[in-house]
């Protein structure tokens, strides 16, 4: 037999299997974290989030400007032969690769620095100052990106969301 619950909405005694109240027609819903689907979306989200955790450690090599990636499976080969593995530089801007901008530098300078071209947001020409900002998607979080401004193509401030 069937457990009894009381309706939610009369009070009458009724079946806890029960789809509605027999006295007032309210409908016996279970609660939201009593239906399988939601631990089945939940669990999917927890597994999701643990495997897209950044588990790469970049270190910026000085003595070339590249970036150089440790993952698990290069770092046993690179100790094997203790060599660095190097991979091409990203166009996405890192957080050392910001760090690493001065002010002052040229933009050739930077597109060096970050291994591509950024994207001209805007373009200013006044009393013969020309200002440029550019705008670089960054490695990290969604949406990162990093926005350097240049006049007569020399860095004179810059601006980072989200990079790592």
């Amino acid at each position: 037999m069937s457990k009894l619950v009381k309706c939610k909405v009369c009070g009458s005694e009724i079946a806890s299997s029960a789809k509605a109240c027999p006295s007032c027609g309210a409908k016996n819903k279970k609660p939201f974290y009593k239906k399988w689907w939601v631990w089945a979306i939940l669990a999917a989200v927890v597994i999701a989030m643990s495997t897209s955790e950044n588990t790469n450690n970049n270190v910026i090599d000085n003595t070339n400007n590249n970036v150089v990636e440790n993952t698990n499976d290069n770092v046993a080969e690179s100790n094997a032969e203790n060599t660095p593995v190097v991979e091409e530089n990203s166009p996405k801007i890192s957080m050392n690769e910001f760090e690493a901008l001065q002010t002052g530098m040229t933009y050739e300078e930077v597109v060096a620095i970050i291994g591509g071209e950024g994207e001209l947001s805007s373009q200013v020409d006044i009393a013969g100052y020309d200002t440029k900002m550019y705008m670089w998607d960054g490695e990290g979080s969604i949406g990162a990106n990093a926005n350097l401004t240049f006049q007569n193509d020399s860095l004179t401030s810059k601006a980072q969301f989200g990079l790592k």
